[in-house]
């Protein structure tokens, strides 16, 4: 049953790619001429960025399945696949299309179709220049993460030579693919953003549209993820400034609380909606139960204990998508954006703006008469009590990789990832080449680009 299982998922995840495919091949396939096939109206480029299976579907996951927020027991272990067996144990198995790097440059591809057509297009300025801000939104958004998962951390004095990913700017497929530095890469992300926001509207029509607050939100991991706290703080600050909503958990009834996904879609904390991809089984919970010691770091007071967590098989699998479904969120929310204040602010030597922050998000999770707001902590505790917070919160929305990986680099937590398979000890050392994941054989093969030393 749990093989039958694994196969349907495996299935789904390749149906989304060959839908992003086959909607793009419609699209253009009435002409054989690349330069003939561009879309040539402003509610054709829309409508590009507007499919949301390449837009919004296709966020990489590949660094969270090697992180810690999840376990296989021996059963699950051995209903998977020899590849997820080896993404799980970080043996670096081989791996080919479908995959991460493939999904994420479909939306890549399409967003360089619709700045390359763009200035041929006539049509108000106001409305070109909202798509031309979508589409580097949206290109700086899948780079970003794809540089998390593929990747070093940053570091200033290396950040010019280490390898990062593959910057295509232009929809031209004869132009070859090679691999840019980290901090090229860094560059473009933050400079795509930057010219974004000013593009966009605050907020946009729907959450599936970037805009200027999600913009902002995008810059303030960027900057989290390289450790330049004031600017992370800085945009932080002024998403909240635009949408500071907070869904106060204590409105569940206990009837919603045991539903199989209670929190609903585009609930009024997305800022951006987006999902990480379903290539792999290892997230999925019929497979991936949550961290032992993570599941008990929740007190019995906090809500999310129940409305995150269903108990399967004597452990707990997770519910707790912004998705109402098995699907992963991978977008951006209002509790995260607090708890990236709360945490910079701290880091920044303000404690108590942090503490007051965290308690803000805090209030909402925890039953009403039972929470205690945290007060008087000095800035290592402080600090300590942000990243286990942060994890609790944050779980299962492709973050926990950046997060080991800028833990480890930044603040030297040491933080060493261990299975445990059949009495085989499997381990991953802090700050190890691990942590920039291998690219896919078939790409290498492909382009000749350099491969991550493992």
């Amino acid at each position: 049953m749990m093989k039958t299982n694994y196969t349907i998922i495996r299935l789904l995840g390749i149906f989304m790619v060959l839908c992003g495919m086959l909607s793009c091949s419609k699209f253009l396939e009435e002409k054989s001429n690349f330069s003939l096939q561009t879309p040539n109206t402003l509610e054709s480029l829309q409508g590009i960025l507007d499919n949301s299976i390449d837009m919004n579907m296709n966020v990489p996951v590949f660094g969270d399945i090697h992180s810690d927020d999840y376990f296989f027991t021996e059963k699950e272990f051995n209903a998977v696949d020899d590849q997820s067996r080896g993404f799980y144990t970080w043996v670096g198995f081989p791996y080919n299309y479908p995959d991460d790097w493939a999904l994420m440059y479909v939306p890549v591809y399409q967003v360089n179709v619709v700045l390359d057509a763009l200035p041929k297009v006539g049509g108000i300025q106001r409305e070109k220049d909202r798509i031309k801000g979508a589409a580097l939104f949206h290109r700086a958004y899948q780079y970003l993460q794809g540089m998390w998962v593929y990747a070093k951390a940053w570091d200033p004095q290396t950040s010019d030579t280490d390898l990062g990913i593959v910057l295509r700017q232009t929809s031209d497929q004869s132009v070859p693919s090679k691999r840019s530095t980290v901090s090229a890469c860094y560059r473009q992300i933050i400079g795509d953003l930057v010219t974004a926001v000013e593009l966009l509207p605050e907020l946009a029509e729907s959450p599936m549209r970037p805009s200027k607050i999600a913009c902002y939100g995008a810059l303030s991991r960027t900057y989290l993820s390289i450790g330049k706290y004031d600017s992370a703080y800085y945009y932080s600050d002024r998403a909240l400034k635009i949408k500071e909503d907070l869904i106060d958990y204590n409105d569940f009834s206990s009837t919603d609380l045991l539903k199989p996904y209670p929190l609903t879609r585009l609930n009024k904390e997305t800022i951006f909606y987006a999902q990480l991809t379903t290539s792999y089984p290892n997230l999925h919970p019929s497979y991936g139960l949550v961290d032992t010691l993570l599941y008990a770091s929740y007190g019995d007071n906090d809500i999310r204990k129940v409305l995150f967590f269903k108990a399967r098989n004597g452990y707990y699998s997770f519910k707790g998508n912004y998705t109402s479904a098995f699907n992963l969120f991978g977008g951006m929310a209002t509790d995260e954006l607090f708890l990236t204040r709360a945490e910079t602010s701290i880091r920044m030597g303000n404690v108590n703006r942090g503490l007051d922050d965290l308690n803000t998000l805090l209030m909402k999770r925890i039953k009403k008469g039972n929470f205690i707001p945290y007060v008087g902590f000095n800035k290592e505790d402080a600090l300590k009590l942000i990243k286990k917070e942060r994890r609790k919160e944050l779980l299962m929305r492709g973050l926990r990789w950046m997060d080991i990986k800028r833990y480890n680099k930044y603040d030297g937590d040491n933080i060493k990832l261990m299975r445990y398979i059949s009495g085989t000890e499997y381990e991953l050392a802090p700050n190890s080449n691990r942590y920039a994941l291998p690219l896919p054989t078939d790409i290498i093969l492909l382009t000749g680009m350099e491969q991550n030393p493992l």
